[in-house]
């Protein structure tokens, strides 16, 4: 029996892996900001100064810090590096979206926006290093390996967003701005796995001396065709497996205009931002096997945990318990996922008109229960100078992700079009990738009956 399947032990039915942010890098000063809006709703007052259209935007990113990808070979090498470990993924697509002015004070937004978020993470490396080891001597048999409060959790949902924002002061030199969304959340899949209390001993390479701990599992019925249907995407449009919810987003900006006047626009000096982006949450109708758990094993072949050819979560789980490795202390029938609530601070500086530095951070605000492994997007901390004028710009993101991550990466905008990747830099000489994202965009803006570009 090989020891492949102690990665079954651990995670139980882990097999969609990996979670992180948007857009990293894309400035808002240069010439739209209606791709920002679902990230500050206070953006949505550009709207002042001309009608922004956005025909579609998509980030793509995945990164770990417990894996590199071999360019030559092709492969996945582990990280030996002793921390815990994380893997996270995030998929962000905004479709046609609008802002517009009424009554020269009112600004409004419309947006519509599909996300899949996926993270597993708090890893120990003791635990980490025993995945998929094939060499017998490097197995640490009667040792015990743990876990606590690790766990995994994906979620894919859409969301139409409203927005509405006003300008608080303005006396031409400091100008307060203000926004909310609220925007209704279309719950398509989700699934958690967390474990508390865990601990594995290993026997021999086929058997198991003894496993313990408690394991919560809450996943929507769409998920079991990623099991028996390998290739499948378990998640799609025409599957919804939730009733859905709402959410809330709160935002404030600040600008400083040296050369303030009522008669003309001026352009800003800095610009801090801040928002409290996705409060809220989605309901889902939970299969049959979700629920929490104890762990009991003792003195186990491995074979009695490997999930069989074609075995649903609900089938896997329900032999565990007639084989008492499970003993189910309680079942649930609709489970709720939330958002991943964040803090976003966004700081611009103009040195002159063609050069500018912006910081950005994001600061998680989720933290996991007792029955959920919540989906979050991780900490980090962006600087980006950007060099260019109302028809083009060129921009050079540097970012310190919070699981000892960097990356160095390019973007560039001509007119309403704009490409970029926080990472692309970084992965051109390394032999091996930890982190890479991709973005791109079309946003088109009307100012005083014309189109800017």
């Amino acid at each position: 029996m090989s020891v492949r399947y102690i990665n079954l032990v651990i995670l139980l039915f882990l097999a969609h892996t990996g979670t992180a942010q948007q857009f990293v890098g894309l400035t808002t000063n240069t010439y739209s900001a209606v791709q920002q809006i679902p990230y500050n709703p206070a953006w949505v007052n550009n709207a002042a100064n001309g009608t922004e259209l956005g025909l579609f935007a998509v980030s793509i990113l995945a990164g770990n810090n417990g894996y590199n990808f071999s360019k030559d070979g092709g492969e996945l090498r582990k990280d030996r590096t002793e921390n815990k470990k994380h893997l996270w993924q995030n998929v962000d697509v905004l479709g046609p979206s609008i802002s517009f002015t009424v009554k020269q004070k009112h600004n409004f937004g419309i947006y519509t926006r599909m996300r899949e978020l996926a993270r597993m993470g708090n890893i120990p490396f003791k635990i980490f290093n025993v995945i998929g080891i094939e060499d017998i001597s490097k197995i640490p048999f009667m040792t015990d390996l743990d876990l606590d409060k690790s766990g995994v959790s994906i979620h894919t949902f859409g969301e139409v967003g409203v927005s509405y924002g006003k300008v608080l002061r303005n006396d031409e030199y400091h100008i307060l701005k203000g926004g909310a969304t609220v925007k209704y959340i279309m719950a398509f899949g989700a699934a958690s796995v967390y474990l508390d209390d865990f601990s594995l001993v290993l026997q021999t390479e086929d058997t198991i001396a003894s496993i313990r701990g408690t394991i919560n599992t809450q996943y929507a019925h769409n998920v079991n065709s990623y099991f028996t249907a390998p290739g499948v995407y378990p998640f799609t449009v025409m599957d919804r497996a939730g009733k859905g919810g709402l959410g809330l987003d709160l935002g404030m900006q600040y600008e400083y205009h040296p050369d303030g006047t009522p008669n003309y626009e001026t352009p800003y000096k800095y610009s801090i931002a801040v928002s409290l982006t996705d409060i809220g949450s989605a309901l889902y109708y939970a299969d049959s096997g979700s629920g929490a758990y104890n762990l009991v094993g003792t003195t186990r072949n491995l074979n009695a945990i490997e999930r069989r050819k074609q075995e649903d979560i609900g089938q896997y789980l329900n032999r565990a318990v007639a084989d008492s490795i499970l003993i189910r202390k309680n079942a649930v029938q609709k489970f709720r996922m939330g958002l991943p609530t964040a803090l976003r601070i966004n700081t611009d500086w103009v040195a002159n008109n063609n050069f500018n530095i912006a910081i950005n951070t994001v600061l998680n605000l989720k933290g996991n229960g007792g029955d959920i492994y919540r989906p979050a997007y991780v900490n980090y901390l962006n600087v980006t100078p950007s060099y260019g004028n109302r028809r083009y710009s060129v921009s050079m993101p540097c970012t310190f992700y919070g699981k000892q991550t960097l990356t160095l990466g390019a973007a560039f905008r001509y007119g309403p079009f704009y490409i970029g990747s926080s990472s692309l830099i970084s992965n051109i000489l390394p032999k091996t990738i930890k982190n890479a994202d991709f973005y791109m965009g079309l946003m088109l803006k009307f100012k005083k009956d014309k189109f800017i570009i």
